[in-house]
């Protein structure tokens, strides 16, 4: 039995292993982030041991109820661990209770279904000799998993639009890889497929966090300088434009209204680009009030119109922000940006020029 059990599950059973290491020593990825992953592999130890244990209960030459039992365990946790992929997903989202209570309502509703075997055969049953035989709701575990696989894609759509192109087409292919292994399992009675695709998505997904912390600037979100000189480097042949941004009077906020506030002013200033950003333009923060912006396969009319985008938008928040801009010529690229930082400390002695440098109300 342990021999089968351990030829049947090797290569999970060493992911798991793997995982839970790299969790325990893991201090790159925020403690919501680990949790998720954690409990996702609890999940994936109790769906292995409950589907075995139910194959062995399958050999017997009757029904009994810890087969019944195992095999609603089973249906119970497979939803659960979409959901947490979805979780992962909605990672910055601020979700209202009511939206959230949505999201979780299916799982309970397909431990109800999966869970009534033991008093009525609406989802399975076992007949005489053992053989399942599935009820009208015995795919309510494949509806609820899907309806999560559903609410990923929709989020990937809204990643995809916001140019957010790494995450989403690592979420689109774990969404594809799950819905071939249901069917497989379902369908061609292939044993432990859909566990395989789940463990593989789950490495898959933290691998990609591990990427995105050596990426990100950790209080931002936006790019950082390594990955500037990464992206400069990959898109020399695309690079029409490079942009310089700079915070006005950060050093005051920071003395007068303290550091928190003055972390607020970053994160608003990286916010209202963003949010303004033309196609082929990314935004990277460089220093403490220092933002690049690298634009490829955009024209300088473009370019114009998103930096009077940015001021406009800027006029929003308390704050303001110096710009400048260089266009790409045969010079390399530190000389394009020291261009560009020259146009800003122009624009930035304007603004001083203006108000003295007072923080603007």
């Amino acid at each position: 039995m342990i021999k089968w059990f351990i030829e049947m599950n090797f290569p999970t059973l060493v992911i798991i292993v793997y995982m839970s290491a790299f969790l325990m020593i893991n201090s790159i990825f925020p403690k919501k982030i680990n949790a998720v992953f954690a409990q996702s592999l609890v999940l994936t130890v109790i769906e292995m041991i409950a589907y075995c244990a139910e194959l062995w209960t399958a050999s017997l030459d009757r029904p009994t109820a810890l087969r019944i039992f195992l095999s609603a365990v089973g249906y119970s946790v497979r939803p659960m661990i979409c959901y947490l992929f979805v979780m992962l997903l909605l990672r910055d989202k601020k979700i209202s209770d009511l939206s959230r209570a949505l999201i979780i309502l299916p799982m309970p509703i397909n431990m109800l279904v999966a869970f009534s075997a033991f008093f009525t055969d609406i989802a399975y049953s076992y007949d005489s000799a053992n053989k399942f035989v599935r009820g009208p709701l015995g795919f309510s575990a494949h509806i609820v998993s899907i309806i999560y696989l559903i609410i990923m894609m929709v989020l990937t759509f809204r990643k995809f639009c916001n140019k957010d192109y790494s995450e989403g087409l690592l979420v689109f292919l774990i969404v594809i890889v799950n819905v071939i292994a249901m069917l497989m399992e379902s369908f061609a009675g292939m044993h432990g497929v859909i566990r395989n695709a789940y463990t593989l998505s789950i490495v898959l997904y933290s691998s990609f966090f591990c990427v995105e912390s050596f990426k990100r600037d950790p209080l931002t979100g936006a790019r950082n300088r390594r990955c500037l000189y990464i992206d400069s480097e990959k898109h020399r042949a695309e690079l029409t434009a490079v942009v310089s941004a700079d915070l006005n009077d950060l050093k005051k906020i920071n003395d007068i209204q303290g550091h928190a506030k003055g972390d607020e002013a970053i994160c608003a200033v990286v916010n209202t680009i963003e949010n303004v950003l033309s196609k082929g333009c990314t935004l990277y923060r460089t220093g403490g009030d220092e933002f690049v912006i690298l634009c490829t396969g955009t024209e300088q009319s473009t370019v114009e119109k998103m930096l009077d985008d940015i001021r406009s938008e800027m006029k929003n928040t308390p704050y303001t922000c110096a710009l400048g801009a260089a266009y790409i010529t045969a010079e390399d690229f530190d000389k394009v940006c020291a261009r560009a930082d020259a146009e800003m400390y122009k624009d930035k002695q304007k603004y001083k020029d203006l108000c003295g440098g007072e923080i603007r109300a």
